[in-house]
């Protein structure tokens, strides 16, 4: 359930309850508004947005007794499950002061809780039985008051979900196709890591390109000597209630992603009651024909889809499962299924720590065996990032409490579609997005934000001497993990007051960004991942959302221009970096495009067209296709500001329902309902506009 589904339930299960002004659902909304749009057009959300840590403790406690309203409704019928745990007001006061007792204590520092972590052999195991799991989620998330289960399997296990779903950048270095045995030249999905091949809703071949189209429908069109025909649109059959995610192409077969809600009728002894869930599939077609299309296989697992990977002719599924807890295991449903066939307890690890009761499951299918699954894996807890190296599968997810936060990452060895759980570890703060993990040579680096919560004593009540947080900063810092996934190299305290906003990482060289009024650009020699050090730091105005290497010794970076007195965005900025030198690093061109104080494209990955060998940086902004050249003495050029208006295509066109890509000389802006050709010889000139019909 996304954020905008979750606040729907809540206006609609709360509407009969008396819910305070601060717990309005609109209130509610604002404040997630706040924390996920951290690049507003009001001032003071990037202000906000500079102390994300802060809001995302406000939304859990706000979150959560929103949650509570909007459940108690619904948990009306569990009375006799709730009189078991029910507590007077005597227990509930004696509670609060074994409580504040307790929080008088001093606080473990996030050093001392990674240190006192189980080992990695320790931090996940197999469960003996299905039994087993719905013993340790009961006891961990259902035995305790109702209120404290309500907030717990909605706001906070939602929550983590929609956070998955929302995570759109990822990481590492874009790849660009060589020409093919006709000597096409075209563009392909700005991938995360090289190798790795990622689902989007635009593939192309060179020679044909694939629209994955929000209707269920897939849209064919050829390409031939800059001209494109559309062949035709084929209905995808995933019924009123699904919804096309991404797909990949491989030789003559298209893998497309999608989902659905299935429900299903269900018994409570006498009582039946329906249960509605989501289900991902993985269909097959055979494109050998482009004008027909066939499905020649299908794949159906349980729970939303939260990512894939591509990778040596397997695919790898991920999708976030959550169990029906009862009161009784008999009456709980706990195991996910795939191919209509339950996960075998022996594949599901429980972590020494859950955050939520949903688990990730990883399926991994053939390509040549489309209806089979060859390896699944899950793991029981939220998931907040993914990341893929060409080896390893890793799992973040940050865990709360009352004074800091540590991300916890679960590594998963992946090779030839088996799925091995191999370590788990965990880092103080939180992450930016995936784009904060990186492997080589088998070690994982992360930069994360973290609050530093400095204790002075002090005495209490009765003359005792006790330990209370006075500063609560935020900094930034790199960690590198070993195989086992142990700290054995850090760099700390660094940009006090500040937040990551973007990181890229090549070898041995890592490149983050924070932001407060200004934006330090670090650079890192992680040479010696024992002792990585800190050789360059330069500070310009603003800041890059997204960074992208772009030819050799040159650092893209594409985000807002800001007041350096302030932190005001003033517009959207584009930078070019000379990392030639890491102790020296210069911005050496730069172009500002006033008055964008908001470009949602640039914060995924997919949505940006950045290729160093062809000269075209290309995204959507404001109902216009932006494309810059950039040459190193002239700096950025605008080759094409494209407004969608031009062609009666208002509301038709956003990010993520479109992309730009290339095919030899011609640039093609491929959405829902157009196909748009721009000659790249002739400054961009307009040859075409094919519009896509609805209909099906």
């Amino acid at each position: 359930m996304d954020q905008k589904d979750l606040l729907e339930k809540i206006k609609y299960d709360a509407k009969d309850l008396p819910i305070p002004d601060s717990l309005q659902p609109d209130s509610i909304e604002k404040l997630l508004q706040e924390n996920s749009r951290s690049r507003s057009t009001d001032t003071t959300d990037f202000e906000r947005a500079a102390k994300r840590r802060q809001l995302r403790r406000r939304w859990l406690r706000f979150g959560s007794a929103a949650a509570v309203f909007a459940l108690t409704g619904a948990l009306l019928w569990q009375s006799s499950r709730i009189e078991k745990y029910q507590k007077t007001e005597e227990a509930q006061e004696m509670q609060m002061t074994a409580e504040t007792k307790e929080a008088r204590q001093p606080d473990q520092t996030d050093a001392e809780k990674i240190k006192a972590a189980p080992a990695a052999s320790e931090a996940f195991t197999y469960a003996e039985s299905p039994k087993a799991i719905y013993e340790a989620l009961y006891e961990q998330f259902c035995s305790q008051t109702p209120e404290a289960y309500a907030a717990t399997s909605m706001a906070r296990t939602e929550l983590l979900q929609s956070a998955a779903d929302v995570e759109s950048a990822i990481e590492d270095t874009s790849y660009t196709a060589p020409a093919d045995a006709t000597g096409t030249d075209f563009s392909q999905t700005n991938l995360q890591e090289l190798g790795v091949d990622e689902g989007d809703i635009v593939k192309t071949d060179g020679e044909y390109i694939y629209i994955l189209r929000t209707d269920l429908s897939l849209a064919i069109a050829q390409i031939r000597q800059g001209r494109a025909s559309l062949l035709g649109v084929t209905p995808l059959g995933a019924g009123d209630n699904g919804y096309a995610h991404e797909m990949y192409l491989e030789g003559d077969c298209l893998y497309i992603i999608t989902s659905e809600s299935v429900t299903s009728l269900e018994q409570d002894e006498d009582v039946y009651y329906t249960s509605t869930g989501r289900q991902t599939m993985l269909l097959t077609y055979d494109v050998s024909d482009p004008g027909a299309p066939v499905q020649k296989g299908a794949i159906a697992q349980e729970g939303s889809y939260a990512a894939s990977r591509k990778n040596d002719g397997f695919i790898y599924l991920f999708t976030s499962y959550s169990p029906d807890i009862r009161d009784t295991f008999e009456d709980s449903t706990i195991m996910p299924r795939i191919n209509q066939t339950e996960l075998s307890a022996g594949d599901i690890y429980l972590p020494d720590s859950m955050e939520s009761t949903s688990y990730l499951v990883i399926s991994s299918m053939k390509t040549d065996a489309p209806d089979e699954i060859f390896d699944s894996k899950a793991l029981v807890s939220g998931a907040s990032h993914y990341y893929v190296s060409p080896e390893n599968i890793y799992i973040a997810n940050e865990r709360y409490d009352a004074s800091s936060v540590l991300t916890e990452i679960t590594k998963f060895h992946y090779a030839d579609g088996e799925i091995t759980g191999v370590a788990a570890g965990c880092v103080p703060g939180y992450l930016n997005n995936s784009f904060s993990m990186n492997e080589y040579n088998g070690k994982l680096r992360v930069v994360s934000t973290y609050t530093d919560n400095k204790a002075a004593s002090v005495s209490d009540s009765s003359g005792a001497s006790v330990k209370a947080a006075v500063d609560q900063e935020e900094y930034n810092a790199l960690y590198i993990l070993d195989e086992a996934m142990k700290q054995i190299g850090a760099i700390e305290d660094l940009a006090k007051g500040e937040t990551i906003r973007s990181a890229r990482f090549s070898g041995d060289t890592g490149y983050f960004v924070t932001f407060e009024q200004t934006d330090p650009l670090f650079c890192v020699d992680l040479s010696d991942p024992e002792h990585p050090q800190l050789v360059g730091e330069l500070k310009v105005s603003g800041f890059s959302s997204y960074l992208h290497f772009y030819g050799e010794d040159r650092l893209l970076g594409i985000g807002y221009e800001a007041d350096p007195e302030t932190g005001s965005i003033e517009g959207l900025k584009l930078s070019m970096f000379d990392i030639s030198d890491p102790a020296d690093i210069k911005e050496i061109h730069r172009t500002v495009i006033p008055g964008i104080t908001w470009c949602p494209a640039i914060e995924d990955h997919k949505a940006i067209l950045a290729d160093a060998k062809k000269n075209v940086i290309g995204f959507y902004c404001d109902n216009r296709y932006l494309v810059f050249s950039y040459d190193e003495t002239e700096g950025f050029t605008s080759e094409l500001v494209y407004d969608f208006y031009s062609d009666m295509l208002v509301n038709q066109a956003e990010y993520n329902t479109m992309r730009g890509l290339y095919i030899d000389d011609t640039l093609y802006l491929a959405g829902d309902t157009f196909l748009i050709s721009f000659d790249m010889k002739k400054d961009f000139e307009k040859t075409d506009v094919i519009k896509i019909s609805k209909e099906t």
